[in-house]
């Protein structure tokens, strides 16, 4: 057996444990907004292939740094001045859980892992200082990594977008925080790793950093232990983009028939309504099934389904098109009215707290109408959703992919970030530049003579590259995680 082991640490109450909890997918330890609440080290298992592992020790908090260094300063052998010294884990707590994690990272640690609150200025955080200094004469390689960056949020360039960065105070963190860093030359890399809000793919650089940092003996067997990490992960994401091809393809091909081209208004309205119904179950099943994959404890509930227009409604105003097929609103002449008045008021299931109601209710009763088509069948006429409409439902499928992707187990159960609307830029660039696909798939989904499984296999493949560039878009230097993530 041989293990690769990591020691979290930072000063106490900064978030060690919600970040482990994150990390490893599973609630460790107990997390209580105060001081000292880890009060022994101890180790989980991150990775595992075969008999070798990948450990993570989730380690008492750093306390009375400044008045703990003044006195090691003074000692010819600080560090075994420090490990011999009894503190009261009572009456000195923060002495004790500081010589607890020292003696875990001298004995257990490979690699040190230093969370630091990234909304601090390193100047401001005085403790900072005095625990590098403490880690220095431990000697073990350090990761800096970069906890409470904040929502991510999009970062212009000249091409109008590149990558997800993290605001903090006005400025860059992780360049003010890789700045500070360069006086000690324990600290080997500056990591952004929020344990609220940081990407899974983000896990990976990480792991990649660890390696790089190991002496040269040991990084075989890291970095076989992180193409376990990667095989994992990927086997998560592409069953995610399973579902939501799947998802797209079923509501690209359902439909509901008039039963004659003289249907009055009560027989549009049921037609309506039955889409509807389908489509926000399929999305609360679909929402269900990504917590599930990734690990996030709650369900899409209705209290959250509440929220959806506020926080995935689309800047400004949406422009339907018909694509030469004649919209439903028009077809149905004196009909449009009335549906019009049930939806504003919420008579139709779709109306206040469904999908559908907060995807088309945001637009108006016009835009609401304009996402049913009226097409000529063979025999009687069907109503289904446009095609405009399905290139609109993978856009809010896409960005609600990535609000699971961004959810840090650590911060609890599930619930919604409140900004996905902030990706809105990114993911509408990425489905513009595979426009021609997904509407391949939407014909093969309509297509009478092929295959449901067909169609969903295909359009699963479009989402499948469309969320990989999303997220290679987002951090360029992940993208390794995904060069073999196509089939």
């Amino acid at each position: 057996m041989a293990s690769i082991t990591l020691s979290l640490i930072s000063h106490t109450n900064v978030g060690k444990t919600t970040l482990a909890r994150t990390l490893l997918r599973r609630d460790v330890g107990e997390v209580l907004d105060q001081a000292h609440v880890t009060e022994v080290s101890e180790a989980h298992e991150l990775v595992a292939s075969g008999d070798d592992r990948l450990l993570l020790w989730d380690t008492p908090g750093l306390g009375d740094s400044a008045r703990l260094v003044a006195r090691l300063r003074n000692e010819g052998n600080p560090l075994g001045w420090l490990l011999h010294q009894v503190w009261d884990r009572n009456r000195d707590r923060p002495l004790y859980s500081s010589q607890e994690a020292v003696r875990n990272i001298r004995d257990d640690a490979d690699v040190v892992l230093y969370l630091v609150n990234a909304a601090e200025h390193p100047e401001d955080a005085g403790y900072v200082a005095y625990e590098l200094e403490l880690l220095t004469w431990i000697g073990k390689p350090v990761i800096v990594l970069l906890n409470q960056m904040g929502e991510a949020a999009p970062a212009a360039d000249d091409d109008g977008f590149s990558s997800l960065a993290s605001p903090a105070a006005g400025d860059d963190p992780v360049g003010t925080w890789e700045t500070a860093m360069r006086r000690w030359p324990i600290v080997k890399h500056v990591v952004p790793l929020d344990a609220f809000t940081r990407c899974w793919v983000q896990e990976g650089v990480l792991l990649r950093q660890v390696e790089s940092v190991l002496p040269e003996a040991r990084r075989p067997l890291m970095r076989a232990l992180t193409e376990v990490w990667r095989r994992r992960s990927l086997a998560v994401f592409d069953e995610s983009a399973a579902r939501i091809g799947a998802y797209l393809a079923a509501a690209a091909a359902d439909h509901e028939r008039l039963g004659g081209e003289r249907a009055g208004r009560a027989e549009k309205r049921r037609a309506m309504r039955n889409l509807a119904t389908r489509l926000d179950a399929a999305t609360r099943d679909l929402m269900d099934a990504l917590l599930d994959l990734h690990t996030l404890q709650g369900r899409f509930q209705e209290d959250v389904r509440t929220r959806l227009e506020e926080d995935f409604r689309m800047p400004g105003e949406v422009a339907w098109s018909s694509g030469g097929a004649a919209m439903f609103g028009a077809a149905m002449g004196g009909a449009a009215g009335g549906v019009a008045a049930d939806v504003l008021t919420g008579g139709l299931s779709f109306g206040a707290g469904a999908i559908t109601g907060a995807l088309l209710g945001a637009m108006g009763a016009a835009g609401l109408l304009k996402g049913f088509q009226l097409v000529s069948g063979d025999d009687e006429p069907v109503v289904r959703w446009s095609q405009d409409f399905v290139r609109e439902l993978a856009e809010q499928t896409v960005l609600r992919y990535l609000a699971v992707a961004h959810f840090g187990r650590g911060r609890g159960e599930w619930r919604e970030l409140g900004n996905p609307q902030r990706w809105t830029a990114l993911v509408e660039r990425v489905l513009r530049s595979r426009a021609g696909a997904l509407a391949d798939c939407v014909a093969l989904a309509r297509d009478a003579a092929a295959l449901r499984a067909d169609a969903a296999s295909r359009t699963t493949h479009v989402v499948r590259d469309v969320l990989r560039d999303a997220l290679c878009t987002s951090y360029p230097q992940a993208a390794d995680v995904f060069v073999h993530a196509t089939r």
